[in-house]
């Protein structure tokens, strides 16, 4: 949704912008383009130094959940627009040992965006109860088997540790059968270990609540969302903040991107002004 996401931004010669979630740089590179000047932040050490080696803008490592002190501290403390893109990279996806993927079983289960700080999720369920880890798949991954699930996991646990992304594969397999759900239950099962991991749903809150407050009059944030959690959130968080929807209705993507980009069809955009 490149050129929706740039309309929405209403790029401008000499006009500021924050790409909070940079990645490969895609948007801030046709934002640069266009004329617009760009602080990128990340939370990935990967990405940032991919970054730094390949274009000449402002990128800083951190969490957007401090996207005001992360501005403040660069010159960017008011700013025409903001971009949050809440999907995993395909980086991340396509690199095994990040353990974003259940196409690679012998991978770590890690899911940190920031490999640097805090435990691998491998570590942070190994202690959680048979209850808490229900309430995980509910809430993060909308996952309807989730005490079936849950009950499989300590059941599994208490034979060996689950380190490998494998082992969450067997998992879900001992509860779900047949291939097209066992996928879909995975991918949900997935999605709710890394909202753990890395807290995303109160840094997205966070990060939607502090940008709004850096944006000038007539500033626009734009938001891509990729499940119900997230689009939850950001429309319950722009709603409590200083802005209005801009677009009274999110915008899905085109079949075409859709084709060309499988992982862009659950994208969800969003789009406030700054009152």
């Amino acid at each position: 949704m490149l050129e929706e996401v740039l309309n929405a931004l209403d790029v401008g010669e000499g006009k500021k912008y924050i790409d909070a979630t940079v990645g490969g740089g895609g948007h801030s590179i046709e934002i640069v383009k266009r004329g617009g000047k760009v602080l990128g932040i990340d939370q990935d050490p990967e990405a940032v130094e991919f970054v730094r080696q390949n274009f000449n803008w402002n990128i800083v490592q951190g969490n957007f959940r401090d996207i005001e002190k992360i501005a403040q501290e660069h010159g960017f403390d008011k700013v025409d627009g903001i971009l949050f893109d809440l999907g995993v990279s395909s980086h991340q996806i396509d690199t095994p040992e990040r353990g974003f993927s259940f196409r690679f079983p012998d991978a770590p289960l890690d899911l940190r965006m920031d490999p640097g700080q805090g435990m691998p999720v491998s570590e942070k369920i190994r202690h959680l109860s048979r209850e808490e880890l229900y309430e995980i798949f509910a809430k993060y991954g909308e996952e309807k088997l989730a005490r079936s699930i849950a009950h499989a996991f300590v059941r599994s646990r208490g034979i060996r540790a689950i380190t490998k992304v494998g082992a969450v594969i067997e998992i879900v397999g001992s509860v779900v059968k047949g291939r097209t759900a066992r996928i879909s239950t995975l991918a949900r099962v997935f999605q709710a270990l890394r909202i753990l991991v890395n807290d995303e749903l109160a840094a997205l809150k966070e990060g939607i609540l502090g940008g709004g407050q850096l944006l000038t009059s007539g500033g626009r944030m734009v938001v891509l969302s990729y499940h119900s959690l997230e689009d939850r959130i950001v429309k319950q968080a722009m709603m409590r903040s200083p802005l209005i929807p801009f677009i009274k209705k999110s915008a899905v993507a085109s079949g075409e991107e859709i084709t060309n980009n499988p992982r862009g069809r659950s994208a969800k955009l969003r789009v406030a002004k700054k009152i």
